[in-house]
């Protein structure tokens, strides 16, 4: 899988690993996965796919046929593209859907690495701490990814959101990822609100919100220090990270869920742990040239997740 030294690139015997999804033009994952790729010597490529939901089966078994390494997935496909998989990991199984695939000889694996790459982060940021409660507004597909990473750190969750049995849902994933309590609030009831963000260690933003200029609910704008705020939205500054910021609250873009996922597919792909430093200085670069934007779901794409 290794071309000589200083052989051109791409070469004839070059495989590709590819992103799925619709949109995937402004994606981060081919400027990421390429700058690793040539750190460490695969004589693999990635490459954005724009696919429509009745061409994604196909595209899946042409890739397939023609030795595509590996794919991550984006929105709408995450929940479709589980019918081409051989096999699903436990954590896809538990997240309810998939994120990476993986050509192998036992067929194709669907994995879900987006709750491992934003534990990573926050971890990593310092913008959370085992067994103090995060509270999450959303209840979509990066809202998920946030539930069981909640988990698997050990915090109390509480889900917020216009769809109360959707967050309520998303609570019970919390626990049955490892989460001690988990609970759902109706983002109507403005008072309940307040009192879950004030209580909270994190406070995360899985909605797309923010990215056209929005402001989130008022108790999401009005945080205290000893908080940190989480974007899954990353490039320009949001209107919910910019009041953390002015408030002295840590806030932290979604950027490092992106790179977190990503170091996670290209070990499933590679069998090489990926030089995180390298993706994360050609994403920041990406990003200071405005060639990027989108939110943190794990594949460098928006997708649309509601509250």
């Amino acid at each position: 899988m290794r071309p000589p030294a200083g052989a051109p690139w791409p070469t004839a015997s070059t495989r590709p690993i590819v992103l799925l999804g619709s949109p995937v033009r402004h994606s981060l994952s081919p400027v990421i996965h390429n700058a690793a790729f040539r750190e460490q010597g695969f004589d693999l490529v990635y490459l954005a796919l724009p696919v429509d939901a009745d061409d994604l089966l196909a595209v899946v078994e042409m890739l397939g046929a023609v030795g595509a390494v590996g794919a991550n997935v984006t929105v709408p496909h995450k929940l479709a593209v589980r019918a081409a998989c051989d096999q699903l990991t436990d954590e896809a199984k538990l997240i309810g859907a998939v994120n990476t695939l993986a050509w192998t000889t036992g067929g194709l694996v669907g994995d879900n690495t987006d709750a491992a790459g934003l534990a990573d982060a926050v971890l990593a940021d310092g913008a959370a701490t085992p067994g103090q409660p995060w509270v999450v507004l959303g209840t979509g597909g990066s809202a998920r990814a946030v539930a069981v990473a909640a988990g698997r750190i050990g915090c109390p969750l509480t889900v917020v959101g216009r769809r109360v049995d959707a967050a309520a849902e998303l609570a019970d994933l919390a626990v049955r990822a490892g989460a001690p309590t988990g609970q759902a609030v109706d983002v109507v009831d403005g008072a309940a609100v307040r009192e879950v963000v004030a209580a909270a260690r994190t406070v995360l933003n899985a909605t797309p919100l923010g990215m056209g200029g929005e402001p989130l609910p008022d108790a999401f704008q009005d945080l205290r220090a000893g908080q940190d705020a989480y974007d899954l939205v990353y490039g320009r500054p949001t209107p919910f990270l910019t009041a953390a910021h002015e408030a002295g609250v840590g806030a932290h873009h979604g950027l490092g869920m992106l790179i977190g996922q990503a170091a996670a597919s290209y070990r499933r792909w590679t069998g090489a742990e990926a030089p995180v430093a390298t993706m994360s200085a050609a994403a920041t670069a990406a990003l200071a040239h405005g060639d990027g934007d989108g939110d943190g779901d794990g594949d460098g794409d928006g997708d649309g997740d509601g509250a």
